[in-house]
């Protein structure tokens, strides 16, 4: 599809201008931009209303090899523009992004800048640099947090380290950190440590607490959100105490929690299943199933199905877990040798869309039986996906092409397709949907 950059009405012309930011002497404060070429596209970038309806309506795409932010109205399947995210003489190296709740800001995890760029959605500009640990990759929003009930961005650093540490986690021997962001000031008001990380990769929430599974490690630690300590941790069975795995990644990486609280976590190294209900504090028996297995994914827009399901890398099957009780109900063959994501839509019951990134397709097969409903070829290399707040759409970055796919979820057909949205488009998000990451 041959698109032009346009910020609501205001057509800029295809990459006429990437609105330039200043990438010198940033330190952790506003970001003023240089300016563009043409005073007229700099001025539509920033002068036309973008309404709340056409913010929601938005999907953000980052790429791992440039620093391009590519933006698309998925209400009219048009490119809104392209912002340049750079912020050092280095590549980012993005790796996420993360709406606020109102969709006017995006937090962009700058992964070699140590830092999360902040990006104003509405003029489409770099307003602030946040200094981060070293290391930051994967980040989640815990809105109206407890205890403080504050819009918090909860970023994993995977090598540890950040501001606003206390002495106690400075003494920690673990590798990590995870750093807590106020939304609304865009100040680091907390930073993590714990004996107990082994390379933390995520921060999921539920019943006052934060799970941080270790992707390089045995366990998911609990943190109580009151403290800010960890509570409790979540070992592999057969395990006495936190420690590492084989090699990174060998352990969880991810931590999913569906609708009723259970989280459910996969481990690579020994294709365990940790159960754990969140409301309750149980836990179950793991399960021993799957081969290489990445994650766990669950739905939570539907309780219609008591299916969650888990790639396994090293058999290229998919696992359908039993989500009232640790036991595996199919097995389907539609994996892949590396597949980072399973996608669901309310619109489309009964079925899931897995990313099969070697066989560059995505398997769309049944809940229960595993069945192969339809192979959909993209064409490229999937690397992660959301499911639009509707679940109309499945947006897809395909890394190998430089394209961006959207797919609809109710005919299986693919909608539109973008060009050169990227140097290796890596993750997408869009207010409120099934967003994502490796």
């Amino acid at each position: 599809m041959s698109v032009q950059s346009r910020v609501g009405d205001g057509v800029i012309g295809q990459r006429a201008c990437w609105g330039r930011l200043a990438a010198l002497a940033l330190g952790a404060g506003a970001i003023g931009a240089t300016g563009c070429s043409s005073d007229d596209s700099s001025r539509l970038l920033t002068d036309v209303e973008v309404t709340d309806e056409q913010l929601a309506s938005r999907a953000y795409v980052i790429s791992e090899l440039s620093n391009e932010l590519f933006v698309v109205d998925l209400s009219t399947m048009s490119e809104v523009g392209k912002v340049d995210t750079g912020i050092g003489q280095e590549l980012n190296s993005n790796h996420m992004s993360m709406l606020s709740k109102d969709g006017s800001k995006l937090y962009v995890s700058a992964t070699d800048q140590n830092a999360i760029v902040v990006v104003d959605t509405r003029s489409l500009e770099v307003v602030r640099r946040i200094e981060l640990g070293a290391r930051p990759t994967h980040t989640e929003a815990c809105f109206n947090c407890a205890p403080f009930g504050r819009d918090e961005l909860w970023v994993v650093n995977e090598d540890g380290g950040g501001p606003a540490m206390e002495a106690q986690d400075e003494d920690s021997s673990g590798q990590g950190s995870v750093s807590i962001i106020d939304m609304a000031s865009d100040e680091v008001v907390r930073t993590i440590a714990d004996d107990s990380f082994n390379v933390p990769h995520f921060a999921r929430f539920s019943a006052g607490k934060a799970f941080i599974p270790s992707i390089a490690g045995n366990q998911i630690s609990v943190i109580d959100l009151a403290t800010y300590r960890v509570s409790d941790v979540l070992l592999l069975e057969g395990e006495a105490e936190p420690g590492p795995c084989a090699g990174d990644p060998c352990g969880f990486a991810d931590a999913q929690i569906d609708a009723n609280g259970l989280l459910v976590a996969a481990h690579i190294e020994t294709g365990h299943v940790v159960s754990f209900d969140t409301q309750t504090a149980q836990r179950r028996p793991d399960l021993l199933t799957g081969s290489r297995p990445w994650s766990v994914y669950v739905d939570l827009a539907s309780d219609q199905f008591d299916t969650h399901l888990m790639p396994n890398w090293g058999d290229e099957t998919v696992s359908l877990l039993d989500r009232r009780e640790p036991r595996e109900l199919a097995r389907s063959l539609e994996g892949d040798q590396i597949s980072y994501g399973v996608n669901f839509s309310p619109l489309a019951p009964g079925q899931a869309f897995v990313l099969n990134s070697v066989k560059e397709r995505v398997a769309v097969i049944d809940r229960m039986s595993g069945e192969l409903i339809e192979a959909l070829d993209v064409g490229g290399t999937t690397e992660t996906a959301s499911t639009t707040q509707d679940g109309r759409h499945l947006l897809l970055p395909l890394s190998s092409t430089n394209q961006f796919a959207v797919l609809d979820m109710t005919t299986r057909k693919e909608v539109a397709r973008f060009d050169d949205v990227g140097e290796y488009p890596w993750s997408v998000t869009t207010m409120g949907g099934q967003n994502y990451c490796h």
